[in-house]
């Protein structure tokens, strides 16, 4: 459809030219000028000749109405302004110095008019929906039904034209004059409409998965402008911080100096407010990539808890269900409940913080604000130990995350950087590496150099994302398990060492020690790279109360040192930390075993343990390969081959390299020896073909890593009446109060004494003690 310029009113459609029926009043002339016309009449004017370009701006500001065009042109030159039709800030003054404009339309129309003045521009879509859905009386019953016509109408009489966007294909718009106009007039009346218009367009964005930048500014300004403090804080959370990135200058218009009362009275917008001060305050000039790389800045890592207000008394948790609280009061419920969350995780509390998060998201009207307090429920379920139920929500709130995602928001982000994270620990290594991928993948806006906590060695350069620390560290931590799983450890320790510097960790630094002692358990080239990694470790310690995962995970770290070592008695301590819902307890006692020599018991508990149930595959891939040791050990060079076999296939199965890798050097060559023809070298070749370019490759890593780790631990193995015995003796008693504890006679105690003596290779009391502490029996 389109007007024809000399039958104005005339509306081309497919069967012809056709009137259009309009509610406009009737008889007048059209006031439209051909802009051969517009200029003459200007000039005519008494205001002097006037530029040809200007008079074609004029033109399309005022939709071609030369009387209208002509009170602006004579308003400037009273106050010596210059004439700008395209600036808003010129079209808001002139308004209110133009006398009534006059626009052919009946009531209905004109009132529709005014209405989408209050938008810049808009897709037809979004026209149709404010015609249906704003209030029936203030379009006088044509937006409701018949928005169509109402649009027809309006362009037929130019108040409506249509202009090409590069991104968002044809829009809407009121020309800017008249849209100034049409605002000014309806000033008197405007909080309704203006109310009515909000509710709309809120509601759309609340369901949408993506909002419009230009929208987003209109809606932004018209809330603040009107104070409607409660549609505002319905917007903060529709969009939430993205605001900053989609509408910069618009944000922090509408947030900045808000009135203190406002401010005490919505959580929310006390949380925008300060946010867009700050972020003033970081910028001197306010262009709108200035104001981004600030809100980026503004919203690093640590920098939000300070601003996130208490936890309101209705939405304690202890005092009130989410899903009783009212339709109006539900713009609280989101920032109460992530405060809450947040103080519920920092208390180790994570299963009361799922709970809370599952129940306030069936609640939460806005999508945006759903998919975050889920995804802040899927890492509570993670650090309660529920990863399937975790990456279950996760999976199901990144489809729409992906379908609205915006350049610099950290949803999408977090999304892919926790799912990879989770699925690395839980053992999918393809869901992990998938969203590995997915993590580095380009984004049009992108650091000119490192951020925080990043190395310049980095390969591919990551996006700047608000919230970072959802982000980076989740990412980094699964990048350096997958990098330990493929024996990469230059990758993993340049992980580790951009993770040290980064600020803010909360309870995932529990991961930096496990990966440090990982690596120097794999890459230690002297005894004393792994003697003292334990304590270097320790220097990673930061806040928060540790899940029992976390606690599991630190224990483990510390007992594979150890047994690296030899130093088996302090390796069984820190296996007795583990929770019972942890394998890897049956793992270290097996490997400790063989590490002991005992390889008659060691092929003993690895058969036992090797079908149970709980365990998962790559636990048994490790069973697997310390069966083949202890029975190559015993010369059952057949069995040891089996073994090994499986263990290497298995360990392709799981995409990990460390059930080889951690065995002792000098077990794990043979057998790499023995089973040089196994077509299963062909399976992990496969599998791992990104780190290694040929199988021979993958054979020299595993020839040559983890050189220091013990075979055999030189050191006497104590039964648990030994280490009892070692106890007391360092507890100072005497040899009579020993066979009071022991309810033993005296000589029996002395032949144990002696025994024990020899064991060490010593003869006194101060000796075995000193012997004991070097070899890790007493601290």
């Amino acid at each position: 459809m389109y007007v024809d310029e000399h039958d104005a009113g005339l509306i081309r459609r497919d069967e012809g030219w056709v009137a259009v029926s309009s509610n406009a009043e009737g008889g007048r002339q059209d006031p439209r000028r051909s802009l051969g016309d517009f200029i003459v009449e200007l000039e005519s004017a008494g205001t002097g000749p006037v530029d040809p370009e200007l008079c074609r701006r004029l033109w399309v500001g005022s939709a071609g109405r030369a009387r209208f065009a002509k009170s602006v042109l004579r308003a400037a030159a009273a106050a010596g302004v210059s004439v700008d039709p395209e600036s808003a800030t010129f079209s808001e003054w002139v308004a209110e110095l133009c006398p009534p404009l006059t626009l052919e339309l009946g009531p209905g129309d004109a009132i529709a008019a005014a209405v989408l003045a209050q938008l810049s521009t808009v897709s037809e879509s979004t026209t149709l929906r404010v015609l249906t859905a704003v209030s029936d009386d203030l379009l006088v019953g044509t937006g409701f039904r018949d928005p169509e016509g109402v649009i027809d109408r309006l362009e037929s009489n130019g108040v409506l034209i249509r202009v090409d966007d590069v991104a968002r294909g044809t829009l809407l718009q009121i020309p800017t004059l008249i849209a100034a106009k049409l605002r000014h007039d309806l000033a008197a009346g405007a909080g309704p409409v203006v109310a009515s218009l909000l509710d709309v367009l809120i509601d759309h964005m609340e369901s949408a998965g993506t909002v419009d930048a230009d929208l987003l500014g209109d809606v932004l300004l018209l809330a603040r402008h009107g104070g409607h403090w409660a549609l505002l804080q319905r917007v903060t959370e529709a969009v939430g911080i993205p605001m900053f990135l989609l509408a910069p200058r618009p944000a922090c218009t509408a947030f900045r100096l808000l009135p203190p009362k406002v401010r005490a009275a919505w959580s929310g917008l006390e949380f925008f407010g300060t946010l867009a001060e700050d972020i003033a305050a970081g910028t001197t000039a306010g262009t709108p990539a200035k104001i981004r790389t600030a809100t980026v800045r503004q919203t690093g890592p640590g920098m939000l808890r300070s601003r996130l207000p208490g936890t309101l008394d209705a939405l304690d948790p202890a005092t009130v269900e989410l899903g009783d609280v009212r339709r109006e009061e539900q713009p609280t419920i989101f920032v109460g409940t992530v405060r809450s969350m947040i103080g519920l995780a920092d208390a180790g509390r994570h299963g009361e913080a799922a709970e809370m998060g599952m129940r306030a998201a069936a609640t939460i009207p806005s999508a945006r604000a759903r998919s975050i307090v889920r995804l802040l429920t899927a890492i509570a379920l993670h650090h309660a130990g529920a990863s399937r139920r975790a990456l279950s929500l996760l999976n199901e709130i990144e489809g729409p995350a992906r379908a609205g995602h915006i350049d610099g928001d950290f949803l999408l982000p977090a999304i892919i950087a926790w799912t990879a994270l989770i699925s690395a620990i839980s053992g999918d290594h393809e869901r992990a590496d998938a969203h590995l991928v997915a993590a580095v993948e380009p984004s049009s806006e992108m650091r000119s150099g490192p951020g925080p906590g990043e190395s310049s060695a980095d390969p591919v350069p990551q996006p700047a994302v608000i919230i970072d620390e959802l982000v980076t560290p989740a990412r980094r931590i699964a990048s350096a398990l997958r990098a330990l799983d493929r024996l990469d450890l230059d990758r993993a320790k340049r992980e580790l060492d951009a993770l040290s510097t980064y600020p803010e960790l909360r309870t995932l630094w529990v991961y930096l020690p496990y990966i440090a002692r990982s690596l120097a358990v794999l890459s230690a080239e002297a005894e004393s790279g792994l003697l003292f990694v334990n304590d270097d470790a320790e220097r990673f310690r930061d806040s928060g109360v540790l899940s029992e995962a976390e606690k599991d995970l630190l224990a483990l770290g510390r007992s594979m040192v150890f047994i690296a070592l030899g130093q088996l008695r302090w390796a069984e301590i820190d296996r007795e930390r583990l929770s019972p819902a942890c394998d890897a307890r049956i793992v270290l006692d097996v490997r400790s075993t063989l590490v002991a020599g005992r390889n008659d018991e060691a092929i003993s508990c690895a058969d036992t343990w090797f079908y149970h149930h709980p365990l998962s595959p790559r636990s048994r891939a490790e069973l697997a390969a310390i069966r083949a040791a202890a029975k190559l050990r015993r010369g059952d060079e057949d069995a040891a081959r089996s073994d090994f076999s499986t263990a290497v296939s298995l360990s392709a199965w799981v995409s990990s390299l460390l059930p080889l890798a951690l065995l002792p050097l000098s077990d794990r060559k043979l057998l790499v020896e023995l089973t040089a023809d196994s077509p299963a070298w062909a399976e992990a070749a496969a599998e791992f073909s990104d780190t290694f370019a040929t199988p021979e490759e993958l054979i020299t890593r595993l020839r040559t890593i983890g050189p220091v780790s013990v075979d055999i631990a030189s050191m006497p193995q104590l039964s648990a009446g030994e280490a009892q015995l070692i106890d007391f003796l360092a507890r100072g008693l005497t040899v009579a109060e020993i066979a009071v504890e022991l309810q033993q006679v005296t000589g029996t105690v002395k032949n144990r004494l002696s025994a024990l003596y020899r064991k060490f290779g010593v003869s006194s009391r101060a000796e075995v003690l000193s012997r004991a502490r070097s070899f890790g029996y007493l601290a």
